[in-house]
């Protein structure tokens, strides 16, 4: 996968880490990078860290599980950075990465996102416990 010359948005769910991609992302050559973080401060905290000539870092408070918020992610990233090229989703359990240049280009770019990180998401989360089930004795 090519990162050098590409836009990168990181979002971080519970429990994931963004520090790490961002800053493989960073040193791979990315040209812009948005990272979403759904607690407060924690991704404008790294932005600020890690902004620099080049490679310019925005950091905004976001929860990916929701649609707004994705819509938000993608106004504020083409905003300020450019079209998006790379969506890195990261949690618990490792990231994932959606490359939009495999997505159909003719689709709303919003809609083009919902599933594949809907996926992404989903791949990343400790699986729900079965809940236990009680039997008469």
């Amino acid at each position: 996968m090519r990162v050098a010359g590409q836009v990168v948005v990181i979002a971080v769910l519970d429990g994931g880490d963004g520090d790490a991609p961002a800053r493989r992302f960073a040193a791979a050559g990315a040209t812009g990078l948005l990272l979403a973080h759904p607690r407060v401060g924690v991704a404008e905290d790294l932005a600020a860290a890690l902004d620099r000539t080049g490679c310019p870092v925005v950091g905004v408070s976001s929860d990916i599980h929701q649609p707004s918020d994705i819509a938000a992610l993608v106004d504020t990233c083409e905003k300020h950075l450019g079209r998006i090229d790379l969506f890195c989703v990261a949690g618990p359990d490792g990231e994932r990465i959606v490359t939009l240049a495999d997505l159909p280009g003719d689709l709303d770019r919003l809609a083009e996102l919902l599933y594949p990180l809907s996926e992404a998401i989903g791949e990343l989360l400790p699986p729900q416990r079965e809940p236990v089930r009680r039997t008469a004795a």
